[in-house]
């Protein structure tokens, strides 16, 4: 999913950009909302399936506790950073290493570069057709990728400090058991 987003946000060629997924589980109605919240000076809108409708134990857990992690971890004040539907500046979404899987880190990777980030509840429907590539199997996969954007944002000006930190964490730790 994250490549064919970064060639459709690159190729893109206007100012504002919207993003929602195919199965039409979010409602395109909610589109002239997101830009207008975007016209009031936010660089990124995050849609907010309040009331979403996907099974509770493999889709809607493992994502509460991912947003709590990344809102805990990055500061990312925003309850469903995993939402598709959003409307996001060109200017910003560019500057942003899209690879693997971090297409569902935007808002996390936006507000680490210093972008003005906020969400607006949207409409959710029921899967229509089509199935989830999604459930609580990929969650130690979201962990790891939540560690990767850790380091990106907050050590990319200094990667030595995140393996120093490493290193003298294992170090201890080797010594305390030896």
């Amino acid at each position: 999913q994250t490549p064919a987003l970064a060639v459709g946000l690159d190729r893109a060629r206007n100012d504002c950009i919207v993003t929602m997924d195919a199965d039409l589980q979010n409602l395109p109605a909610d589109i002239p909302r997101l830009v207008a919240k975007l016209e009031e000076g936010f660089d990124v809108v995050v849609g907010w399936r309040r009331d979403r409708r996907d099974p509770w134990l493999s889709r809607r857990l493992p994502s509460l506790v991912a947003n709590w992690i990344l809102s805990r971890t990055m500061g990312l004040a925003i309850h469903d950073s995993g939402c598709t539907l959003k409307a996001i500046r060109a200017d910003v979404v560019r500057r942003l290493p899209l690879y693997g899987e971090m297409h569902r880190f935007i808002p996390a990777l936006s507000l680490g570069a210093g972008a003005r980030v906020t969400e607006i509840p949207v409409g959710h429907c029921e899967r229509a057709f089509g199935s989830s590539k999604y459930g609580i199997g990929r969650t130690f996969g979201v962990v790891l990728d939540m560690l990767t954007l850790k380091v990106l944002i907050e050590f990319s000006s200094r990667p030595l400090h995140w393996f120093g930190l490493t290193g003298m964490t294992t170090l201890l730790l080797a010594g305390m058991f030896f």
